[in-house]
């Protein structure tokens, strides 16, 4: 089954900008590894908060992402400019039947 991925993150005071910048960066990267079926960034600026949803193929999938991108410089920089330590949300998607869109 897919595997859904929220992440919330708030900015350092002054750093909304810096910070939406390297997550739309490691965003475009994500979107290139195997088994992403997608990565969007979200942005609240009023609520000083920056959102990240993927979606991955397998959990299997999202893991290997993990202990590759546990290993590149910007993940230290997203701790540095944020206020506290972002929140990690995982969900296995319910995909209804193709016969019955409603049906779960």
């Amino acid at each position: 089954m897919a595997e859904a991925i929220v992440i919330g993150m708030q900015p350092r005071p002054g750093k909304f900008e810096e910070l939406a910048m390297l997550i739309k960066q490691m965003v475009e990267e994500v979107r290139k590894h195997a088994g992403c079926l997608q990565a969007e960034a979200m942005l609240s600026p009023d609520r000083n908060e920056i959102a990240v949803f993927q979606r991955w193929e397998t959990t299997e999938a999202f893991s290997e992402y993990l202990i590759w991108r546990s290993k590149q410089a910007h993940l230290e920089r997203v701790y540095d400019l944020s206020a506290d330590e972002p929140e990690f949300s995982s969900f296995t998607l319910i995909t209804p039947p193709a016969t019955s869109p409603t049906a779960y």
